[in-house]
């Protein structure tokens, strides 16, 4: 398990440590060059239309002479199993994906996944732990509120708050548990399964996303829940009385870019991975979904963690948060309390 003290050492070496940006250009020079001459770069992404376009006209715009194509798969979630099947149907798939690391497992297992010297492009240990990817963004795990309804004072400050009997019937949850899930990497699995087990037997509000649970909040429909930083923001920048809670430790999902073996363009693939993973590609990635790199010390995203430790299961412990993510859904979806 991820010592989550030593993450949080991690975020500050990110940024104390400049990044290698001449090596990295020269890097990102020689895969544009490679993947003009193949085409256009297909991206396997979970972004909304509209906020992908936005990430592309600036690619487009430091890439000119490449075309970036955008396909959306709602929540990332079947993103591994369309790539394992069209590469063994021998149809073009993606030349880039960007997903959890427990979603890329059955393409490791089949030998589907490019392996690229990304240090020798010049990115850190920190923004590619592994051949196989580097990290584009992390969802980070909040506690939300309504600030009409509930008085900062008594706003919760920690997970255990949420189980205080006042929010019984009014608090919100995702119907999925990888926030929670995420939370093993430092608690534990059995002390995240017994907090499951009361967080349920407050009669929690299900959510089948955390975008209507962030809006449920600010509605004052529910008063707190435990949801994510980036879904809260949109209602946030409209004015709605919602603020955000960072407890410690700080559950995230990493989301990691990585090139399938069957890629048409591969050069155009590791392209966007690394460019995604610079200060220039992580803004305005960050600016369209509100997810940002904590591992680049220009995001908002890395100002938000950088003082709180923070828990995930790292890129090799994917079947194990897998394992423990399977398990929490199916507590959460039975209202398992004992």
């Amino acid at each position: 398990m991820i010592r989550s003290g030593f993450f949080a050492i991690a975020l500050a070496a990110a940024a104390s440590v400049p990044a290698a940006a001449a090596e990295i250009d020269d890097a990102m020079a020689r895969l544009a060059t490679d993947a003009g001459k193949v085409g256009n770069i297909i991206w396997y992404e979970s972004s909304p239309d509209d906020a992908a376009d936005k990430i592309a006209a600036t690619f487009h715009k430091r890439f000119p002479g490449l075309k970036l194509e955008h396909v959306r798969d709602t929540g990332g979630n079947s993103i591994g199993g369309r790539i394992v099947q069209e590469s063994q149907g021998d149809t073009r798939t993606a030349d880039v994906a960007t997903s959890g690391a427990a979603i890329t497992m059955p393409l490791r297992q089949r030998n589907l996944m490019k392996e690229f010297d990304w240090r020798g492009f010049g990115l850190s240990a920190e923004l590619a732990p592994t051949p196989y990817g580097v990290v584009t963004t992390s969802v980070v795990y909040v506690i939300v509120y309504n600030t009409a309804l509930v008085k900062e004072a008594d706003a919760p400050k920690t997970w255990n708050d949420l189980l205080e009997p006042r929010w019984y019937g009014k608090i919100g949850i995702w119907i999925r548990g990888e926030g929670q899930g995420a939370l093993a990497a430092t608690w534990g699995v059995d002390k995240v399964v017994d907090y499951v087990r009361k967080m349920n037997a407050r009669h929690p509000i299900l959510l089948q996303s955390t975008f209507p649970l962030a809006q449920q909040v600010a509605a004052g429909e529910i008063l707190v829940g435990f949801g994510l930083n980036h879904s809260a923001q949109i209602p946030i920048r409209r004015g709605a009385p919602i603020k955000v809670v960072v407890a410690d430790p700080a559950p995230i999902s990493t989301l990691y870019s990585f090139v399938p073996a069957k890629a048409k363009n591969s050069s155009g693939g590791a392209l966007l991975a690394t460019w995604l993973a610079t200060p220039e590609g992580a803004k305005a990635y960050e600016d369209a979904t509100d997810r940002g790199n904590p591992f680049i010390a220009s995001t908002k995203t890395h100002a938000l963690l950088k003082d709180h430790p923070i828990s995930q299961f790292t890129v090799e412990q994917a079947p194990q948060e897998a394992e423990v993510v399977q398990r929490i859904n199916k507590m959460i979806e039975s209202r398992e309390t004992q």
